[in-house]
């Protein structure tokens, strides 16, 4: 009776012990998972970004090589017409 009582405990021991492998095992295979997801994503976020920065580059420099008449008009007289009023001391609000 003791000895099969001792077979048992160590049978189940045993299986204890292989369930606790396997869940780690799993657990370890989570976390790679969503490591490889993590990575994944920060790529695409990082491709997006540079995608972002690009069109924005060729944008400005395509502004900053021929800047629009209309717009350096208007900010080099609104610079004058201010710089005019703060000079003048007869002017009041």
């Amino acid at each position: 009776m003791q000895r099969a009582l001792n077979r048992q405990f160590k049978a189940d021991k045993k299986a204890a012990q292989e369930k606790m492998m396997q869940q780690e095992h799993e657990r370890q295979e989570r976390e790679d998972e969503l490591r490889a997801m993590a990575r994944k994503i920060r790529m695409k976020e990082r491709e997006r970004r540079e995608k972002e920065r690009e069109e924005w580059e060729r944008q400005y420099s395509r502004h900053s090589r021929s800047p629009s008449p209309r717009y350096s008009r208007e900010h080099s007289s609104s610079r004058r017409h201010s710089r005019s009023r703060s000079r003048s001391p007869h002017y009041r609000h």
